[in-house]
């Protein structure tokens, strides 16, 4: 392929998108090349996102827009009800996904993979786009081998729809793989309020945080006898998923066609 990658904005009118765009967009080898959500805008696109102008504004036509833009790579950030569907989309049109949108499950990614197969066309799937939070879900995995005692809380804006977050799950699975299954915490233990000790994975704790103000903000608490580890990161603006989103678009076009690749950490 030469000349620039064109990229597909799916989801476009969010936060995300936008700042996804802005940032894909200043990159001497990405062009946006169409947007894509629920709601339709005639304003051109370049200008919801302060790149100057695009030629063209938001359709809501997923698989028509990417019959008429012919893009190298979408990139997914829309909602949990409705990205197993735009996958699907995208793969039968042969065209390669980047997945940020969470909520995918087990299940889901080997509905993906089979996708993958029958289209023999990629998709890449990560919970996060952070560099920081890979390297807390790297140091998090190592830690919980010699302090096994360990609650998480993650604190995210108030319009996310999921929780616990697909990085927070994705936090307690990686532990729960070095971690025996133990409970945790006073066997005579109670709760005076339903669901004040969060939610429960193989005897860990989760904790979901929503409020204006925050982006994403996770913390990994490990508990031993005279002693608190607390690994956190904060992304403080949505800039912090350029380059990981950059990476796997750039990536997924290297890997053999039909391939599902799933993690930051994999590029890494």
């Amino acid at each position: 392929m030469s000349g620039k990658i064109k990229i597909l904005m799916n989801g476009a009118a969010g936060k995300m998108g936008r700042s996804l765009s802005q940032g894909l967009s200043a990159r001497s080898d990405m062009v946006i090349c169409a947007a894509v959500d629920i709601k339709a805008s005639d304003v051109d696109y370049g200008f919801l996102c302060g790149i100057g102008e695009l030629g063209f504004g938001i359709q809501t036509d997923f698989a028509a827009a990417i019959t008429a833009a012919k893009p190298d790579v979408v990139v997914d950030f829309t909602n949990p009800a409705a990205v197993m569907g735009n996958i699907r989309t995208a793969l039968s049109y042969h065209t390669p996904i980047v997945v940020g949108t969470t909520g995918i499950t087990p299940a889901d990614i080997q509905q993906i993979a089979k996708w993958c197969g029958e289209f023999h066309t990629s998709a890449f799937t990560a919970a996060n786009f952070a560099l920081g939070a890979v390297l807390m879900l790297r140091f998090a995995r190592e830690a919980a081998r010699y302090m096994p005692h360990v609650e998480v809380i993650e604190r995210h804006h108030d319009q996310k729809l999921d929780a616990p977050s697909g990085t927070a799950v994705t936090t307690l699975e990686m532990i729960a793989g070095v971690r025996q299954p133990m409970a945790q915490g006073n066997p005579q233990e109670f709760e005076r309020l339903s669901g004040s000790r969060g939610a429960e994975y193989d005897g860990m704790r989760v904790h979901s945080v929503r409020l204006p103000g925050y982006v994403a903000t996770q913390e990994v608490v490990f508990g031993e006898a005279g002693q608190v580890l607390t690994l956190r990161h904060d992304a403080l603006s949505r800039e912090a998923y350029v380059p990981g989103v950059a990476l796997a678009v750039s990536k997924i076009l290297t890997i053999p066609a039909g391939t599902l690749m799933q993690g930051l950490e994999t590029l890494l």
